[in-house]
């Protein structure tokens, strides 16, 4: 019995953070620094904490590209920047936009009790 108990929690452990890691929607999109460097990332649409433009200094490549803010280590208080076009910076926009009017359809629709903890 002892044994069968000890099995189940690993199998109970792996299905929580299973269930866990399905809660995240990530957004992924093309990068572009000032200098013209092209790239590529993948962040969770909860961690994207602001997009604002950016004017590149003069003599750059590009003109001007979008900042996207995502929270980062929430210990440090340190966020990461990635650079964007405004074509993907709406896109991403729009994703983020989406994402949440999904999760506000399934909290108004399902009949899950929501636990608030407050932290402070």
């Amino acid at each position: 019995m002892k044994i069968f108990l000890f099995a189940l929690s690993f199998v109970l452990a792996a299905a929580v953070s299973h269930a866990g890691s399905l809660s995240t929607y990530k957004v992924t999109f093309k990068t572009l620094t000032c200098a013209g460097s092209k790239g590529m990332a993948s962040v969770d649409a909860d961690h994207i904490i602001k997009i604002e433009s950016q004017k590149c200094d003069q003599g750059e490549p590009v003109k001007e590209v979008y900042q996207i803010l995502v929270q980062g280590d929430k210990s440090a208080g340190a966020y990461r920047v990635f650079t964007t076009t405004e074509q993907e910076a709406n896109r991403i926009q729009k994703s983020v936009d989406d994402f949440q009017n999904s999760k506000m359809r399934s909290i108004e629709k399902g009949d899950r009790i929501i636990i608030d903890k407050d932290r402070h």
